[in-house]
């Protein structure tokens, strides 16, 4: 039991020590223009991905299971 509280005091230890690196790292972006503009690039590209993503899952999500056939292709009822 007492292993077990160590480890996570420990845990918690390091969780603040890479929040302050991530805090700090933060505040250097922000001072850093060019470095600011093209971290906003980035992230506008990947949320335009993870949107794809997201869209592809909602898809699937809305697939009958028993429209797939062996094959692996999508067959549609006909209504």
């Amino acid at each position: 039991m007492a292993g077990l509280k160590s480890r996570a005091k420990q845990e918690q230890q390091w969780q603040a020590e890479d929040d302050a690196r991530t805090m700090a790292n933060y505040q250097e972006i922000l001072g850093d223009k060019a470095r600011m503009q093209r971290a906003v690039k980035v992230a506008k590209q990947q949320a335009a991905d993870l949107s794809k993503r997201a869209n592809a899952m909602q898809t699937v999500a809305k697939t009958k299971a028993n429209s797939f056939s062996r094959g692996g292709k999508v067959t549609r009822r006909k209504k």
